[in-house]
């Protein structure tokens, strides 16, 4: 019985083998069928450098699809779209000339309809309706770009004037370009000199359409990675520092360097009030420039234990029980940065790369002068983190909730050592 069994899968497995083999391919369409019918009932929805062109597609069996054809930047272009779909979108043009594209429908041997020719008038381009504009950093320059309410894909090209050597004639070198689809996002290019430099930039989108350039000349502010050497944790009988796990996660965790590891985090216990606030000393007096707060590596993207908001008071001489009195200043208040926004109603929403890139690789705070903060740069020694919400309390009555941060990193200008 056995080995009757075992014959039958062996002439079952050569049939199978012989089945599968390769003799060629065989196309089942008729080479000789003519061309399909044109499209009808074209219309144009203008869009910023193109078009959404959309049309009645024709009753025909030969039909597999339909393609445009057009010239864009001296080049010759075409998109496809299959019989399913009454549409084809056209876009990358620099300008809002007239420009006349051609459609077809394409049969499934290939054979293309007669043309039915197309004048669109696209409207301006994103790349010169976004404002941006460079400004002075501590450490560099900011480059900042706004309304780019379409979200399309821009770079925005930084370029300084280099003196090689002396008596040699100067020339632009690009330094940097900065990707984004946001809305509105600010970039900074940070270890440059505190010297005037000349700076260039302008906008670029995917199809090579640039900006007009605009020219600043602008001495960065002297900048420093402040040490951590001499971090401590104040212990203020309000401060809430406690560890989750019996203390295997302390507060000390956020300045220890090791920015990689899962193991050296700081992870509140889940009981921590919201708000609450931890104190440093920093064992020096420095002025603040920004501050890098890292989330837990590979975890809890735009979500979970991480701070969503938060806030950072200053003093050089607080009061040691641990009140908020007028020896703490307000050095800024800040909200995690998503690239591509948040929801109407504050929601995260969809996540990005960029997002993603942004939440691991560059999440950091800027202070700058608003209305509630007007001297965001004063000495000070020792500072307050405020925590006000985490991703998981953020518009909620919750009155508990952890804090996890992976390091803390500050930048600025040492003022006096201890």
């Amino acid at each position: 019985m056995k080995r009757k069994i075992f014959i039958f899968i062996m002439i079952a497995a050569l049939m199978y083998i012989s089945g599968c083999s390769e003799e060629g391919r065989i196309d089942h369409f008729d080479d000789s069928a003519p061309a399909p019918a044109p499209v009808t009932g074209v219309q144009v929805e203008n869009t910023p450098g193109g078009a959404v062109i959309s049309y009645n597609i024709p009753n025909d069996k030969n039909l597999l699809g339909v393609k445009v054809v057009y010239t864009r930047n001296g080049e010759v272009c075409e998109s496809k779209t299959s019989k399913f779909m009454n549409y084809l979108v056209v876009e990358g043009f620099g300008s809002t000339a007239s420009q006349e594209v051609q459609l077809y429908s394409v049969g499934i041997n290939e054979k293309l309809s007669e043309p039915v020719p197309v004048s669109i008038n696209p409207l301006v381009p994103s790349v010169q309706t976004v404002t941006f504009d460079l400004e002075v950093a501590f450490g560099g320059v900011v480059a900042s770009l706004e309304e780019n309410v379409s979200t399309a894909n821009l770079s925005l090209v930084l370029l300084m004037d280099t003196l090689y050597s002396a008596g040699e004639k100067r020339q632009w070198v690009q330094v940097q370009a900065f990707y984004t689809e946001s809305v509105a996002r600010r970039f900074t290019q940070r270890g440059l000199d505190s010297k005037a430099i000349d700076f260039a930039l302008y906008v670029r989108d995917r199809w090579g359409n640039t900006s007009d350039t605009i020219y600043r000349t602008l001495t960065p502010l002297e900048e420093v990675k402040l040490s951590k050497e001499k971090f401590a944790n104040m212990k203020l009988p309000s401060d809430f520092y406690l560890s989750a796990e019996n203390d295997s996660y302390p507060l000390e965790n956020m300045w220890s360097g090791n920015e990689s590891s899962d193991h050296t985090i700081y992870a509140s216990e889940m009981r921590a009030p919201r708000p609450s606030w931890v104190t440093i000393d920093f064992g020096y007096t420095a002025a603040i420039s920004r501050i890098q707060m890292l989330p837990r590596p590979d975890y809890e993207l735009y979500s979970g234990s991480a701070p969503r908001t938060f806030e950072l008071w200053g003093s050089t001489n607080p009061n040691l029980d641990g009140s908020w009195d007028e020896s703490w200043t307000l050095l800024g208040e800040f909200e995690q940065f998503k690239p591509s926004g948040y929801g109407e109603e504050l929601e995260v929403g969809p996540i990005t790369d960029e997002d993603k890139d942004y939440w691991y690789n560059r999440t950091e705070f800027e202070l700058t002068r608003t209305e509630n903060v007007p001297n965001p740069y004063m000495p000070v020694r020792y500072i307050r983190l405020k925590f006000t919400s985490s991703f998981t309390t953020y518009g909620t009555e919750a009155v508990q909730g952890q804090i996890i941060i992976s390091e803390l990193t500050f930048w600025g200008q040492l003022i006096e050592e201890d």
